[in-house]
């Protein structure tokens, strides 16, 4: 079977999953087997890493999360993204997303161009809890839907894939969340794809009860002869306003020949709701 039919296959049997446990759920008519925790409205947060965690979005909770950055890629070049979308936790260990990038600003040598960025759907699965001496570990599957403009050079116009292997592990003090990706790019003047792996490690430091530091180093392999290998570093800040809302910032500097030179960002997480707690009869 081909790659990226073998990921859609995977995918679909997941949300399968996902919606057989929801008809359940709404049979039986109650959330308690599927929300073992309770329904608490609390947040989640994933920023300001780009590694996924193995803890998905509390179970029902509809989550917020955007950021706004600027990137330097080098050359006199400069790139503005306004980017986040929504997570909704469909079981306690299953989790749904929807990413955008509602604004995107490319300056080169060409010319400005504004528009819309592309847009990513995507479901994370933790099957195994961490142990006193294993991780927790799981999958991300995600696909991208070509809304941004190639007339701007803002996106390929083509469809993409991605599954990635996650592994979370708490050492005293320290949080470490580990990312194995593996990508297929839709080729923009061809039929087919090209293929490459991801890798991304990061580390959590907690300051204080509300301030917690990030390390992450980060990168891609060779993607085709326009898309070297590169690798970048990471290093933020995750602030807790309360249960539901996080603030956070940092700066990603490129370490490779190519990689963006140099990101910053900041950007916000918060806890809307829980749904089921909505839909649930009174």
């Amino acid at each position: 079977m081909p790659f990226p039919n073998l990921l859609v296959t995977t995918a679909g049997l997941i949300l399968g999953f996902s919606f057989a446990c929801s008809w359940a759920q709404e049979t039986s008519g109650t959330t308690n087997h599927l929300c073992p925790k309770g329904e608490a409205v609390v947040s989640v947060p994933s920023r300001p890493t780009v590694t996924a965690a193995t803890d998905t979005t509390e179970c029902g909770v509809v989550e917020l999360e955007y950021g706004l950055e600027r990137q330097w890629p080098g050359g006199g070049a400069n790139r503005d993204d306004l980017s986040g979308g929504l997570r909704l936790g469909l079981l306690s260990n299953l989790d749904l997303h929807w990413y955008s990038s509602a604004f995107v600003h490319l300056m080169d040598g060409d010319r400005n161009r504004t528009g819309f960025g592309d847009t990513w759907l995507g479901l994370r699965y933790r099957f195994l809890n961490q142990k006193k001496k294993r991780p927790s570990m799981g999958v991300f599957f995600q696909s991208k839907a070509p809304s941004a403009s190639v007339a701007l050079g803002l996106g390929s116009g083509r469809v993409d894939y991605s599954i990635a292997f996650l592994a979370s592990k708490d050492f005293h003090r320290l949080h470490f969340d580990f990312n194995l990706i593996e990508l297929q790019a839709g080729r923009q003047h061809t039929t087919g794809f090209d293929h490459d792996t991801g890798f991304a490690l990061a580390s959590w430091l907690p300051i204080t009860s509300r301030l917690s530091a990030v390390l992450e180093p980060h990168g891609y392999t060779l993607l085709n002869q326009s898309s070297p290998a590169w690798a970048s570093v990471t290093t933020g800040f995750n602030y807790k306003v309360n249960r539901r809302l996080y603030l956070d910032s940092g700066l990603d500097a490129g370490v490779t020949a190519g990689a963006p030179r140099k990101r910053v960002f900041v950007g916000v997480t918060y806890a809307m709701g829980n749904v089921y707690s909505w839909l649930r009869p009174r």
